[in-house]
């Protein structure tokens, strides 16, 4: 059997990436565990870095990639997205500030604020981030399921 490369995070890393992953923001990370806001910060840094990521959205979705759940059949979206809420949310999973997103699609700050939330109900995500990470999660159930037929990567 094939070795997986996967960073070694710390316990306590991987505690702070799930609730990261879930959509929870720091305050409600560092109530959850019992940690202060700069100790929940240092954590998701330290952890960004041991994954190789530009910045918070990145690392989760990159943890995601490493530890989260196996691809088993999930509910897709109730609502398709539309192409542009396609590149708004791949540009979100690439870390692109909303400022840098209305620039490149030629969209206003409020346009793309929209798109966001519009995501979010549509992805039944709490913020931006678990969006990006429920986005690939479908993303990446789909693609399997027409590779293989199956439901499952173990």
């Amino acid at each position: 059997m094939p070795t997986i490369n996967r960073p070694l995070l710390t316990p306590r890393e991987h505690d702070v990436m799930r609730l990261v992953l879930c959509g929870h923001n720091d305050g409600q990370i560092a109530a959850q565990l019992y940690l202060g806001l700069h100790t929940v910060t240092t954590y998701i840094q330290l952890a960004g870095h041991k994954l190789d990521a530009a910045n918070r959205t990145v690392a989760a979705l990159k943890y995601d990639l490493h530890y989260g759940p196996p691809l088993t059949a999930c509910t897709p979206c109730a609502t398709p997205l539309s192409p542009r809420e396609q590149k708004v949310i791949e540009m979100v999973a690439s870390g692109a500030s909303d400022r840098v997103i209305a620039a490149h699609l030629h969209l206003s700050l409020s346009t793309v604020r929209q798109h966001l939330l519009s995501l979010r109900q549509k992805l039944g995500a709490p913020n931006r981030i678990a969006a990006a990470v429920e986005y690939y999660r479908q993303v990446r159930l789909l693609s399997y399921m027409k590779m293989t037929g199956g439901t499952s990567r173990h």
